[in-house]
């Protein structure tokens, strides 16, 4: 039996249930009709006859679809079919259609394991912030809403150049899909503002200098080598934590990374002042005789071997600093601030924190690194000289002091 109604809850609600099944037509919607089978349940679906065939397609049941849903879907089938469409054709394709997992997998296979920095990291952040129900939609099923509602949450909650990562990281995927002819849709991260980036300009004043280094009294000694060691090169926090013996050469005073070592791509070569040589040389002979010797610097029980995040530890340090606003990054910052206050130049700034810069530099001027060791030794001179306040010595495990650093630069305050 089939009968026509303007299909309303109630009207579906009323309708009987028998020992055999029946179809209803929605009177003002063509080819959306409700099937009722002998238990009670009533289906939406989408009836049409193309060429004397006839096209059946599942809407869903009611109530869990609602009956606007339900016509609005027999509409978008009705114009398909008028632009030569089976609809049938196009739910075949998006069956098959991948997941955003499914083309994250290849991509991070693929792609990130070959062709990208820090692959493991950005996988890691997508895990953390994605909730496992993105993971599972097919990539047609994402929205540019749904994006931008994450991007603003995750704005608010973790941190706007989080936010920013996650969605870069998001768009990278779609658009190795496209590029892959694994993906025929549109990359829904375009068009979405990101937060404005903002320089950060913190670095540790004199009185926080002198609580920075009282405070690393108090930690092991690998974390009081670490820190102390990354405030006075100025070197990104994974570049120190990978940091390998071999990689040093003390009696150039240099620490060499390789491209495929450094985070720009390039070789990287930082200076070491005096105070950062004599606290390697220490630590080089601490493992020769260590029954447990290491090829890192920072060695670490894990699978890397080497120390893996320090942030537990610097956690420490602030809150004995009574300072809350500081990261480990500034640490590298204000090195490089000490040096502007030193009166260096910026390029010389630059080449100490190798900075990537927009105009080649010639191979052979890296071999010269006496202008920015001058300038590094300046500004750790500086920094010792200024954190040794007459009534509070520095740390005794640097075994340093103003006096007995080298005194061949004059220091400019």
């Amino acid at each position: 039996m089939t009968n026509i109604i303007n299909f309303t809850k109630q009207a579906l609600d009323e309708l009987p249930i028998t020992t055999f099944q029946y179809d209803v037509k929605d009177c003002k919607t063509t080819g959306l009709i409700v099937r009722v089978n002998p238990g009670g349940k009533k289906t939406f679906m989408f009836f049409r006859r193309v060429n004397g065939r006839l096209l059946r397609v599942k809407i869903g049941y009611s109530p869990d679809i609602s009956i606007e849903h339900a016509r609005k879907k027999a509409i978008s089938y009705n114009s398909q079919m008028i632009a030569g469409v089976n609809p049938n054709d196009i739910l075949c394709g998006k069956r098959k259609e991948l997941t955003f997992k499914q083309l994250f997998d290849k991509y991070y296979l693929e792609h990130a394991l070959v062709h990208t920095k820090r692959p493991g990291d950005n996988k890691a952040t997508l895990e953390f912030h994605l909730k496992p129900s993105f993971w599972s939609k097919k990539l047609s099923e994402i929205t540019k809403q749904e994006l931008r509602t994450i991007h603003i949450k995750q704005g608010e909650a973790r941190g706007k150049q989080q936010a920013n990562r996650v969605l870069n990281n998001i768009s990278a995927v779609y658009n190795f899909g496209i590029r892959e002819d694994l993906y025929d849709g549109k990359n829904p991260t375009i068009g979405i503002k990101r937060f404005k980036s903002r320089s950060r300009d913190r670095f540790l004043n004199t009185e926080e200098l002198r609580k920075f280094f009282k405070a690393l009294e108090e930690e092991e000694q690998i974390f009081q080598d670490f820190f102390a060691l990354s405030i006075f090169i100025g070197a990104r926090k994974t570049s120190m934590l990978k940091m390998r013996y071999k990689q040093l050469d003390l009696e150039l005073k240099r620490w060499r990374l390789s491209e495929d070592e450094s985070k720009n791509d390039d070789v990287n070569i930082y200076v070491l002042p005096e105070v950062a040589v004599d606290i390697l040389k220490r630590r080089s002979r601490e493992n020769d005789v260590s029954p447990i010797s290491s090829e890192y610097v920072f060695p670490g029980d894990g699978i890397y071997g080497h120390l893996i995040d320090p942030k537990r530890s610097f956690a420490r340090i602030k809150k004995r600093m009574g300072v809350d606003d500081i990261w480990i990054h500034d640490l590298r910052r204000t090195l490089a601030s000490y040096m502007a206050i030193n009166h260096t130049s910026l390029p010389i700034i630059g080449r100490a924190l190798n900075h990537k810069s927009h105009i080649s530099t010639a191979i052979y001027a890296r071999l010269s690194t006496d202008p920015v060791l001058h300038a590094v030794n300046l500004a750790t001179e500086l920094m010792v000289k200024k954190a040794n306040h007459k009534d509070m010595p520095m740390p005794i495990y640097i075994g340093y002091s103003a006096a007995n650093i080298s005194t061949n630069y004059s220091i400019q305050t």
